[in-house]
């Protein structure tokens, strides 16, 4: 049976009670009778409860994906509960305020006020209250979320918000910061393209990028190599053409959303420059974060590598295969072994590992390393602490396994298997280091994704998990990450969406002594271009996928 909308009822009682003429001082008052407000309104309990949760996002709605991609959070009227601050939504498929006022109905949750109209209604009176009725509790709730409302809508109206920056202590010698504070904009949903735009968000407030892009996006810009001294080669000064259609796409999107005035921002030029370097992305299908951060990042490598060098080569008025002598090859070798390593990809997010396998019968040792773009975490099965969630794939990650070993016993080769010890440590650590929990696994023939919480850190040492050559770390010294961006997962396989939470902060200044504590700032919850600003509790409590975090300096 369909539940039936109780702001669609109260036309059909009140027509049948005007038939009764009423002044306007009279005791018959519409609400006046409801007995029920004493007992049904509840304002710390509201205050709590609207302040750690999305607002104007009905509760229900968010848990089960039931908004459509790219759908306003405000598309539809929330009701919200006068006795704990639920929000629901009123649409006729869902009707989840209805349902949460029956399923606490013994607990008096049957009063409830309409964010669009701003009108109360009980649901066991079915009747529209008056605001100023049983000492002024009704009233005084109804103020203070239409403050609130106010306040927390301010940012989302213009699809934009811009905090002002913390003053500059100028006595003590620190200089005021040369950029200003990234504003958070909305991103327009071109169809399906939520996984797009979440990730677009944490990259737009990594400073770092917007820092090393707007250096290297001119044509004409010089880079200065300089090879290892083992190669007897001094450094080379190169000057780079143009930037290739992806990075400038990327450069004039981050600009974008830097630049003052409303949003939402179009990423149209953008996401189709990624689809020509990357069709799988074509078609406007659901698609996952991480695989679209990756070849993101890795086609504009792809670019500015063939860039640097194009830049090496007219260093060396382009010679070619035929044209030039050994020694040329071994210098342009030399330059574009090191001088690809100077991409801005590579600067920010490219680290290292280093897998160390023993074997455990005689000893031997073999080493392997490899560049990571991310360090990917499963999910394990029980609640654990913030300091331990990622020791299980970081932390010496010291295993028993069976490893092949191959031996050469007379005229054959036989295998050997023997049990080993391996050890995965981080050898080399990028300024931003992005964490992917693996909440996406193949269980059988299909995909299963893992909606459990995980705890995380606002701020992470890396310090236990580094090798010894890794910053040359001293004992007791710490390798400090603070966080600055989430990618957010909700919902199922069948249909989910992915949000971004951004923290809008001041550019890091070189500190005096080692920072202890993470970056002050304002967290902001974004989907697609719904833009509104949270509290920290609420984003520790998202349903992270992807973590990023930043060096502090």
């Amino acid at each position: 049976m369909r539940l039936k909308d109780p702001f669609s009822l109260k036309t059909a009682d009140m027509t049948k009670r005007s038939k009764k003429p009423r002044d306007e001082d009279s005791s018959d008052e519409v609400g006046l009778t409801c007995q029920h407000v004493s007992r049904a309104v509840d304002l710390s309990s509201v205050k709590k409860a609207v302040t750690g949760n999305l607002w104007s996002v009905c509760s229900d709605c968010l848990k089960e994906r039931n908004m459509l991609e790219g759908e306003a959070a405000g598309a539809h009227d929330i009701l919200v509960c006068l006795k704990c601050g639920f929000q629901g939504c009123n649409q006729a498929e869902t009707q989840h305020s209805t349902k949460h006022q029956q399923a606490h109905h013994s607990d008096s949750h049957c009063i409830t006020v309409s964010l669009s109209t701003w009108k109360a209604w009980c649901f066991e009176c079915k009747e529209e209250l008056s605001t100023h009725c049983n000492k002024k509790a009704l009233a005084q709730t109804l103020d203070f979320l239409q403050k609130h409302s106010a306040k927390a809508t301010s940012g989302t109206t213009s699809k934009f918000i811009s905090l002002r920056e913390e003053p500059v202590d100028t006595q003590r010698g620190k200089s005021p910061v040369n950029s200003t504070l990234i504003p958070v904009k909305g991103i327009n949903n071109l169809g399906n393209t939520c996984f797009f735009n979440a990730v677009m968000q944490n990259l737009s407030q990594t400073h770092i990028l917007n820092d090393l892009i707007q250096d290297v996006k001119e044509k004409g810009h010089k880079m200065k190599i300089c090879p290892p001294a083992e190669t007897n080669l001094g450094p080379l000064t190169v000057t780079l053409p143009s930037p290739e259609p992806l990075t400038s796409a990327m450069f004039l999107f981050l600009q974008s959303m830097k630049e003052p005035g409303k949003g939402p921002v179009s990423p149209k030029i953008l996401f189709n420059q990624l689809c020509q370097k990357a069709p799988r992305f074509k078609g406007y299908q659901q698609q996952d974060s991480q695989e679209l951060l990756h070849y993101l990042l890795d086609s504009m490598r792809v670019e500015e590598t063939k860039r640097i060098k194009a830049g090496i080569l007219k260093a060396f008025n382009n010679p070619t295969e035929k044209t030039a002598d050994e020694e040329t090859k071994r210098q342009v070798k030399a330059y574009g072994k090191e001088g690809v390593k100077l991409n801005f990809v590579d600067r920010i997010f490219v680290g290292e590992l280093t897998s160390t396998i023993m074997c455990e019968e005689c000893e031997h040792i073999s080493t392997v390393k490899e560049a990571f773009i991310d360090i990917s975490l499963p999910i394990i099965e029980e609640r654990v602490r913030p300091a331990l969630i990622y020791c299980s794939t970081i932390h010496m990650l010291i295993i028993t396994c069976c490893i092949v070993f191959m031996y050469v016993s007379d005229k054959k080769a036989e295998k050997v298997y023997t049990s080993a010890r391996k050890q995965m440590l981080i050898s080399a650590l990028p300024p931003v280091v992005t964490l992917h929990l693996k909440r996406f696994h193949q269980a059988g023939m299909n995909l299963r994704k893992v909606n459990r919480h995980v705890d995380f850190p606002l701020l992470l040492d890396l310090a236990p998990f580094c090798s010894v050559t890794c910053k040359n770390l001293g004992l007791g010294e710490r390798v400090l990450y603070s966080l600055y961006g989430i990618v957010e997962h909700s919902g199922s396989m069948r249909g989910g969406h992915y949000a971004a939470y951004v923290k809008v902060r001041t550019p890091q200044r070189k500190p005096e002594l080692e920072a202890s504590s993470a970056p002050q700032g304002q967290w902001v919850y974004v989907s697609d271009t719904s833009v509104q600003t949270v509290p920290e509790s609420r984003v520790l409590n998202s349903q992270a996928y992807l973590l990023f975090y930043e060096e502090l300096l």
